[in-house]
């Protein structure tokens, strides 16, 4: 009787002891794959290319200002041969020059009424322009001006259309900052403009 007693004792121990290994060898496992697990769902390492812009602001000056600013831009696109100005007037952008004909310098200026188009772009439309007294078709002045003149890479002259378009969208800077026109109201002195980072 006492090796049956003996037997059962060591047969409790010896199924005591396996389940608590077992429960030892499960807590193990669960917190070792807790601490392999990766918290996050694995995601692909996926490039990020940015083919939408991000709007970062915007604001809004004054004819005075947007005067003084593109004065200040087209300073690096005058040269000894030719030299001249763009600015807002009360009602209209005016462009400022000069008309080289048989050897004359005459003066050449362009009256302009500006509009915005849906990509943000400033469209000019030629309103009138007087180059001295000649009478001149408006493609012809505007070749003139193409030709003749250093402009910025974002001004696109349409003799064609009579038109300059400046696609301000088109900016080239280091840090990708581009602008897009969202009012233009020179007679009420209000021109706005989105700013957009690449």
């Amino acid at each position: 009787m006492k090796r049956e007693s003996k037997t059962k004792s060591r047969k409790g121990w010896k199924w005591a002891f396996l389940f608590l290994l077992a429960l030892n060898i499960a807590f193990v496992s669960v917190i070792a794959s807790r601490l392999i697990q990766v918290r996050e769902p694995a995601t692909e390492n996926v490039k990020t290319l940015n083919t939408k812009s991000v709007k970062v602001g915007s604001f809004t000056t004054t004819k005075s200002q947007l005067n003084d600013t593109v004065a200040a831009f087209l300073k690096d696109y005058q040269t000894t041969k030719t030299h001249y100005k763009v600015y807002a007037t009360s009602s209209s952008i005016l462009f400022e020059g000069t008309y080289k004909l048989l050897g004359y310098e005459v003066p050449l200026y362009i009256y302009f009424d500006p509009s915005r188009l849906e990509n943000g772009a400033v469209q000019l439309k030629v309103t009138s322009f007087s180059v001295g007294t000649l009478p001149l078709p408006e493609s012809e002045v505007l070749q003139y001006v193409k030709s003749s003149y250093k402009l910025p890479s974002i001004v696109e002259i349409l003799p064609k259309q009579s038109a300059i378009n400046i696609n301000l969208q088109k900016l080239d800077n280091k840090d990708g900052i581009y602008l897009q026109a969202t009012r233009l109201d020179l007679v009420n002195d209000k021109i706005s403009f989105d700013i957009f980072k690449k």
